[in-house]
């Protein structure tokens, strides 16, 4: 009886190098392949996610989180429907808030 060869078989590659760190000591990182807002917490960054994956993108670093508040109150929305229950009025929204625009006054409602 004869024993078989062996066979080899070719070697396995390296894993990637898992990260381990905290979201804050990924600040300064350089950028590989993934996006800056997977790796850092940017939860209370007025900037969009784009424009923070832009940055990490061009310079090569993702950008610390900035927690500047964004403008001041935004302007409320003053349209006659958001101010006055239109509920049964035949006409659209559109129309009521056109109404309301070009007149400077939310019309009243037309019951149905």
């Amino acid at each position: 009886m004869t024993t078989p060869a062996p066979t080899t078989e070719p070697a396995a590659a390296p894993a990637a190098p898992v990260q381990t760190s905290s979201p804050e000591s990924n600040a300064s990182v350089p950028v590989e392949a993934e996006r800056c807002t997977n790796r850092i917490d940017y939860a209370d960054d007025p900037r969009s996610n784009a424009e923070i994956n832009s940055i990490g993108e061009s310079t090569g670093v993702c950008p610390q989180p900035s927690t500047s508040l964004p403008s001041p109150e935004p302007v409320p929305d003053d349209r006659c429907t958001n101010q006055i229950d239109y509920a049964g009025d035949p006409r659209s929204n559109a129309e009521i808030n056109s109404i309301g625009e070009a007149t400077g006054a939310c019309p009243a409602p037309i019951p149905s």
